[in-house]
């Protein structure tokens, strides 16, 4: 069967990403290909709740084919920021999600693209999940944006995930350069999940990293 790659997407009103648009719809165009050659299954939800996520992974037409889950929106190192049905932002705790990835014995990734994401990618990696993408700082969205689309490019392309993501990271930092890193982060209004991350920036640091639990992810 196919291996599904689900898309999720929660904004806030009081503190947009500008750039979440965009960054789905390029994700969307980088893997159209892959999709239409039956390389892949995307599913995609915006203003995605707690109940879409939990129930996409035990809906009987993807449990055990979910590849990859990607979340675009702001987050700390314990919490997504989801939205609820009400339109309310509610936050999904680690405590839960870390094990909750873990058991699906399908998932060969998990993209964190939000703010200060990193500690929930290592939590993750040590419960077992073979790959996770997070960040070390507040990021700026329209380059999150950005470097999602190249990087579902390559794998739309049957690239590996490391190799692609590599290749994402070089395609930034070539637009970009890295004598100043400041340009990476987010400037935006801070949220409650972001402001209760006491992090400091770390200005000369690369924003993104991926982990792994094994050394080799194959592609499609």
């Amino acid at each position: 069967m196919r291996p599904v790659i689900f898309l999720a997407f929660a904004n806030d009103p009081e503190a947009p990403l500008n750039g979440l648009s965009k960054e789905r719809e390029d994700i969307r165009e980088a893997l159209h290909e892959a999709e239409k050659v039956g390389l892949c299954e995307v599913i995609e939800h915006v203003n995605v709740t707690l109940d879409d996520i939990i129930g996409v992974f035990q809906d009987k037409d993807y449990r055990g084919r979910i590849a990859i889950f990607h979340y675009g929106g702001h987050a700390n190192g314990y919490q997504l920021l989801l939205e609820s049905e009400e339109g309310k932002n509610v936050a999904a705790r680690s405590e839960g999600l870390v094990p909750f990835f873990a058991r699906q014995y399908s998932l060969e990734l998990v993209f964190l693209d939000g703010c200060s994401s990193q500690q929930q990618a290592l939590e993750m990696i040590e419960a077992g999940v073979p790959s996770v993408i997070g960040t070390s700082q507040s990021i700026n969205d329209d380059i999150a944006s950005r470097l999602a689309g190249r990087f579902y490019n390559g794998l739309g392309q049957g690239t590996g995930i490391e190799t692609a993501w590599r290749e994402a990271i070089d395609e930034v930092k070539m637009r970009k350069g890295t004598a100043s890193m400041r340009d990476l982060f987010w400037d935006g209004k801070e949220t409650v999940s972001q402001s209760e991350d006491k992090k400091t920036p770390t200005p000369d640091q690369f924003p993104w990293n991926i982990y792994f639990t094994v050394l080799w992810t194959k592609g499609f």
